[in-house]
């Protein structure tokens, strides 16, 4: 009995804690940063005949990155945006290229080329759930993840004294109640062996702690596109598929159905197998580039992701790297001509997903007559 009170304490200690967990001593804010690369210059010298080469680090500002945070650090997001390219020259405009969100355990990344999203565990907010004493004793999440690296002293970064870390051979990392403003990573010669060149840097070039962060930017519309196309298992797509002609557009046999990116289509095939896909891109040269997943039985199968069809290209989805198709096993043929369609063959079913072209990417509650 005791040892099931303990663990019962334990329990309610390490979910206290998750709802609890405070990395920043600030409520909110705003940083942005240069993410520095260096390139190597070389060059040689004759002084009194005697020749002598040299190369030397020289830093350009790769990209600009843009962090927000709420709730003193337990959810944030972040903008990165390329501003030059390899070497450093300066681009005309700076591109974003990608996004990420921290919350919960969750670290969310979207690259926008790929338009894609991963989901990696967020390492710092499970160390220090796992090390929770540890982290109430030592009070600062960088200690707690890095564990046996501890502060030598302060610097001053953007008229802040921030707290020096030593991390290890390879980096070095500077933070001001708890933010961190500048990372710097070194090449070395081992782990144990002397430092050389930095090889990248990351500093903060201002920060706002006093204007608002909107409450929107911790909710990206990829994540929740992301969401809804996770949550259509074999189940659901049938269930919408047969009885919810209102969250559907069916595709035509002879026109088709008019498509673009991001849209999720559900689908029957040939073989009666149940699927779906997302719309990734139409690139330039019509090229479809789509993720999509089968089902049988509620087990997902599919061929390799992403799944890219040429203009005028007839698929079996069912085995789409197949080049001896039988015609009645085709399921529909991508084609751009004033506009890009979906066009089924063999009289199987095709739908869009009409929340999908929505903001808010819900499903409606089916409303009974």
């Amino acid at each position: 009995m005791k040892k099931i009170l303990n663990f019962i304490f334990l329990s309610i200690a390490i979910s206290s804690f998750s709802q609890d967990f405070k990395p920043y001593k600030v409520k909110s804010g705003k940083i942005t940063y240069e993410n520095l690369k260096y390139s190597t210059h070389s060059g040689f010298s004759i002084v009194n005949g005697v020749e002598t080469s040299n190369s030397k680090q020289v830093p350009y500002v790769a990209e600009q990155v843009i962090y927000y945070w709420d709730e003193f650090g337990d959810i944030a997001f972040e903008e990165t945006y390329q501003v030059s390219k390899f070497g450093g020259k300066p681009l005309a405009e700076k591109i974003k290229i990608a996004e990420r969100l921290w919350i919960d355990e969750h670290r969310y990344y979207f690259n926008i080329k790929e338009n894609k999203v991963s989901d990696d565990p967020y390492h710092l907010r499970i160390k220090c759930r796992e090390h929770f004493q540890y982290y109430q004793i030592k009070d600062s999440w960088i200690e707690t993840l890095y564990i046996g690296a501890e502060t030598s002293e302060e610097k001053e970064v953007l008229g802040k004294k921030a707290k020096y870390y030593r991390i290890d051979n390879y980096q070095d990392i500077y933070a001001w109640k708890g933010l961190v403003l500048k990372n710097e990573s070194f090449s070395t010669r081992g782990s144990n062996g002397p430092r050389f060149n930095i090889q990248r840097a990351k500093n903060a070039v201002e920060i706002d702690t006093i204007s608002k962060v909107s409450d929107t930017l911790f909710n990206p519309i990829w994540l929740k596109r992301e969401k809804l196309y996770n949550s259509l298992d074999e189940n659901k797509i049938v269930e919408i598929v047969d009885a919810r002609p209102d969250l559907t557009e069916q595709a035509e046999i002879n026109e088709g159905l008019k498509i673009q990116t991001n849209d999720i289509i559900l689908f029957v095939t040939s073989k009666l197998t149940i699927g779906k896909m997302q719309v990734l891109a139409i690139d330039k040269n019509n090229l479809l580039i789509v993720k999509y997943s089968l089902y049988s039985y509620n087990t997902i199968i599919d061929w390799g992701n992403p799944f890219k069809m040429k203009n005028n290209t007839v698929v079996n989805i069912d085995s789409p790297h197949v080049k001896n198709v039988a015609v009645e096993e085709l399921d529909f043929k991508w084609s751009v001509t004033n506009k890009a369609k979906l066009f089924p063959q063999n009289n199987i079913s095709v739908f869009l997903l009409k929340p999908s072209r929505t903001k808010n990417l819900k499903l409606k509650p089916y409303v009974r007559n």
